[in-house]
C-alpha cells in the first residue's frame, strides 16, 4: 500500500488503478454494495439533494410510494419522492431553481421511516467529523449524506450533495458516490480534504455545509 499513499489534497477518482487497490483494502465498505446497487444520477443540476436522498433511502430499504412504470414493484425514484407530505414542504419547481440546502433535506426526508440528524462542519472539528462519519458508515442501519464544496476538491461546480459509501482507515479517505454520474466518477477523498469542502458557507442559508445521518426505524423492506 506504500506506492498508493495519498496526499491531504490528492482526489483518486474510482476509474483508476489507485482507487482498485483503495477499495480492495478498504476495511469500512459494507455500505457501498447497496448504495451501489441504488445508486441513481441527478436528473437535473439542482437535483443532487433529491438524488441522493433516493439513493439512500433505497439502500436502506424504506417502504417507498408506488411507481407506476415498474409497476408491481416498488422503488423510489426522484418523481415520487415528492409524495404529498413532501410537496408541503417543498415543490419539485422549488429544488429545480435553487437546489436544496442542508436543513431543506432533512425536512424533506424525515417525511418517511427515517430519522435524521444534521451536523453543519463549523459546529465540530476534523477528528469529530471523521468518527461521526466512520461510525454511521460502520452501522448497518445509517447512512451518510455529505453537502460538500465541488472547488475545495478541485473540481468545477458549486455546493453538491452526494452520499458516502466507504471509508479507507489506513490512507484516512472516504468513498464519495457522485450523483451527478454523467460529469465526474465516484472517488476517494482525504478526510481533511472533505471536511474543509464542509466547512464551505452555503449562500442560501448563510449556514456552513455539513452532512446528514439518516437511520433507519424499521426493519428494511428488500426489494426481490
Amino acid at each position: 500500500m506504500a506506492d498508493e499513499s495519498i496526499t491531504n489534497d490528492q482526489v483518486i477518482y474510482f476509474d483508476t488503478p489507485a482507487s482498485a487497490v483503495l477499495f480492495q483494502s478498504a476495511d469500512v465498505r459494507d455500505h457501498f454494495w447497496t448504495i451501489c446497487r441504488y445508486f441513481v444520477s441527478e436528473n437535473m443540476l439542482t437535483y443532487c439533494g433529491i438524488a441522493s436522498s433516493v439513493t439512500v433511502l433505497n439502500s436502506l430499504g424504506v417502504p417507498s410510494p408506488d411507481a407506476p412504470q415498474i409497476y408491481p414493484y416498488k422503488m423510489f425514484t426522484q418523481e415520487n419522492f415528492f409524495t404529498d407530505e413532501v410537496l408541503k414542504i417543498r415543490r419539485p419547481s422549488e429544488v429545480e431553481k435553487n437546489g436544496s440546502t442542508l436543513d431543506q433535506l432533512a425536512t424533506m426526508l424525515v417525511v418517511f421511516d427515517v430519522a435524521v440528524n444534521v451536523f453543519h462542519a463549523d459546529t465540530i472539528n476534523t477528528d469529530l467529523c471523521r468518527t461521526m462519519l466512520v461510525d454511521a458508515l460502520r452501522a448497518e442501519e445509517k447512512r451518510v449524506i455529505v453537502d460538500f464544496a465541488r472547488g475545495t476538491l478541485g473540481q468545477k461546480g458549486g455546493g453538491h450533495f452526494s452520499p458516502l459509501a466507504a471509508y479507507h482507515t489506513t490512507q484516512d479517505c472516504f468513498l464519495l458516490m457522485d450523483v451527478a454520474r454523467y460529469k465526474l466518477p465516484p472517488c476517494w477523498v482525504p478526510a481533511e480534504l472533505l471536511y474543509r469542502a464542509l466547512l464551505d458557507a452555503d449562500a442560501v442559508s448563510g449556514k456552513s455545509r455539513g452532512f446528514l445521518i439518516v437511520e433507519r426505524k424499521t426493519p428494511p423492506h428488500r426489494k426481490e
